[in-house]
């Protein structure tokens, strides 16, 4: 019984970086691509993509990742998965800033400041989402 629980939170892991994952991609690209063809700040191209990315990564989240919670979206989900995507946003522009200094520039070092960014807000990410937005209901044991 208890390897099973182990093998459901592993199952989870990996879909929660796979949803992660794309979301990732999406979030970069659309930086990277507002840096490099529009000239935009890293801030608000970091903004951009992020915002993108939530809405793809809560409907892949909802439906996909945490399989074992309620399986209709919800606008108070949604809600508290865009309070966590908030503190996770100030997390990665905090991170951000931090390594604008250290690596400058629109060339390479863009997507390595905003990969290296986007790897310390994922790990809040994951815990916020799954204790605090996902979360399953205890089984009452009758």
């Amino acid at each position: 019984m208890m390897r099973f629980h182990s093998d459901k939170g592993a199952k989870e892991a990996v879909r929660f970086f796979g949803v992660a994952l794309s979301g990732l991609v999406i979030d970069i690209g659309a930086a990277w691509a507002l840096i490099a063809f529009a000239g935009a700040p890293d801030l608000i191209a970091a903004v951009v993509g992020f915002s993108i990315a939530t809405v793809t990564n809560y409907f892949g989240h909802q439906f996909w990742t945490f399989s074992g919670t309620e399986r209709r979206a919800s606008l108070r989900r949604f809600m508290a998965f865009a309070g966590v995507v908030l503190f996770t946003l100030a997390v990665r522009l905090l991170t951000l800033s931090f390594l604008a200094p250290l690596l400058p520039g629109s060339g390479l070092n863009a997507p390595i400041r905003l990969g290296l960014a986007a790897t310390v807000s994922f790990f809040v990410s994951y815990l916020m989402s799954k204790f605090l937005v996902f979360r399953q209901k205890a089984k009452s044991r009758v």
